[in-house]
């Protein structure tokens, strides 16, 4: 099979630096005059000079919808019988194009495809998390594939669920008759669902080690946490499209998050370990996979929920949903709200607002808000979300194990509610402000609820009297900001926080306060230590800012 019968594809967000070693490496293959496109990923992106003197490469932009929807586009105007799919930051060995032409020469048939090995690139592969990306297959699956290989032979069918978009090929009509990449899959699991699709057309694919491109991807904790956050909305979304799927992250996280705790000193000294000596070595990786299971938890749940509140609200309106859509997200809302002179009876009678909501819990903007109730209040304590709307918070935690009681006003925000704890299979108390409401409980919280108020000295008097910890967030205003968000009295709340006890103070996104002070169950004269601890809180915690 010819060079000029193969085009790659590859889509990119910008990453020019290792992009250009990535053609630069491609000019340099031993087979030559195949094609290659690279689309990008997000209109207003000039691609920088020094890429655009190749004749062979050809650039195109468009919105930013996944790197799915990116490799449809390069799949759709290649003209060629073949498509090489590579990553932007994969550096292939000069032999690449080469061996996978061979290995489609050696294999002419329509329903071959040809999966390439990806390792690291030497200037990253000692690093922590890379070593533990690879060793546990969180990645790459080519451990476990090259024992089925020395046992099943090299015409063992590699599966669908290893189509790695990094380094494979296949045949174009392959492509299209399994309808290519699903756009609904923003990041990640695209390729997986391509896989089974393409399966079920036949594919076989085959796994040809020598195939190589080197991953130049220095992965870092923080950067992996912000990437499951991902990963779990795309295995959510991979659960609702497919009854076969078992949702693997979730299972292993889950189980992990739920164990004791592990000590960090583990991901450390694991590289100590003699290999010779497995039966040492086996008890450490156990451990090292726990840890980074429990580091990646939080942002892998949330991720699960995030996708679970989209498909919650598509189910829920049905028809409807495409019209809160387009009426929704916007300034308009508030602005109907405001016209009419009537906020409370335009929340309570306004479904369209459920998506308002929905996006706005897609955001992550509450996430640390989320983890201080976690700080502040052990698993199992009993939760009161006070103002809860559709209860994005309330059920995440509920989900987490702790005991979550609702409170709002009676509205379709608080229908839609019941309706998502009745679908989860999950039972909390739903109470309405305007009957009974009980106390007792640990903690209770508004978040994004004062500002709406007449008077939030008796708002946060209503929270007071029924738990031990109220934990609000109080917004300063900013020009621009929707008129029915009322200037509150910031520095009269936080005295009066620090005259009951002052728990956490911290600044997040730039505006909002996240308070915590105890509640009723606190005495109102505090001991001496206590409120030196108040001040230091206030002085030291309350300087502190973050973004997220």
């Amino acid at each position: 099979m010819r060079a000029d019968q193969l085009t790659v594809v590859i889509p990119t967000s910008g990453r020019w630096e290792i992009l250009a070693l990535t053609l630069s490496a491609l000019g340099a293959q031993t087979a030559a005059g195949f094609a290659t496109i690279v689309i990008v990923n997000g209109l207003g992106q000039p691609v920088p000079l020094e890429l655009q003197g190749d004749p062979r490469v050809r650039f195109l932009a468009k919105q930013d919808e996944g790197p799915g929807a990116s490799r449809n586009l390069g799949a759709a105007i290649a003209g060629t019988e073949l498509l090489l799919f590579l990553g932007d930051d994969t550096i292939p060995l000069p032999d690449l194009v080469a061996r996978h032409l061979a290995r489609h020469a050696a294999e002419p048939a329509p329903e071959i495809a040809v999966l390439g090995h990806v390792r690291w690139h030497p200037e990253v592969a000692r690093g922590r998390v890379n070593r533990w990306l690879e060793r546990s297959g969180t990645q790459f699956d080519y451990e476990q594939l090259a024992a089925e290989l020395a046992v099943a032979g090299p015409d063992h069918d590699a599966g669908f669920g290893r189509f790695y978009t990094s380094n494979v090929s296949l045949k174009r009509a392959l492509f299209h008759a399994a309808a290519g990449f699903d756009e609904e899959f923003r990041f990640g699991y695209e390729d997986i669902d391509f896989g089974y699709r393409a399966a079920q057309r036949g594919m076989r694919l085959r796994y040809e080690p020598a195939a190589i491109v080197e991953h130049l991807h220095d992965h870092d904790l923080a950067a992996l946490e912000r990437r499951f956050v991902l990963v779990g909305s795309a295995e959510r979304l991979m659960a609702a499209k497919h009854d076969w799927f078992t949702p693997w992250f979730r299972e292993r996280i889950t189980r992990h998050a739920g164990a004791a705790a592990v000590s960090p000193i583990w991901p450390a000294v694991v590289d100590l370990v003699p290999e010779r000596v497995e039966r040492l070595r086996a008890p450490v990786h156990a451990r090292v996979d726990r840890w980074y299971h429990q580091r990646l938890a939080p942002s892998f749940l949330e991720g699960w929920q995030r996708a679970l509140d989209l498909e919650e609200l598509t189910a829920y309106l049905g028809d409807g949903f495409e019209e809160a859509r387009l009426r929704g997200h916007s300034p308009a809302l508030d602005a109907e709200a405001a016209a009419i002179g009537e906020e409370a009876r335009f929340y309570r009678t306004s479904e369209v607002y459920l998506y308002d909501l929905t996006v706005f819990a897609l955001t992550g903007t509450k996430d640390p808000y989320r983890r201080a109730i976690r700080a502040l209040a052990p698993s199992a304590a009993r939760l009161l979300d006070y103002g809860c709307g559709i209860g994005a918070d309330g059920l995440r935690l509920l989900e987490a194990g702790y005991r979550v009681e609702f409170a709002d006003f009676a509205n379709p925000s608080v229908e839609y509610l019941r309706w998502r704890l009745d679908r989860r299979g999950l039972s909390a108390p739903v109470y309405d402000l305007d009957g009974e409401v009980p106390d007792g409980y640990d903690l209770a919280y508004a978040f994004d609820v004062i500002e709406h108020v007449e008077d939030p000295f008796a708002f946060l008097g209503e929270l007071e009297s029924r738990a031990a910890i109220v934990l609000v967030n109080l917004l300063e205003p900013v020009p621009g900001d929707t008129p029915l968000h009322r200037e509150l009295p910031i520095r009269a709340i936080l005295r009066r926080a620090e005259r009951r006890g002052l728990i956490h103070l911290r600044r997040h996104h730039g505006r909002s306060w996240l308070v915590a002070y105890r509640g009723g169950a606190t005495p109102a004269r505090l001991g001496r230590l206590a409120r030196l601890r108040s001040r230091l809180e206030r002085r030291t915690g309350g300087v502190r800012s973050s973004r997220g």
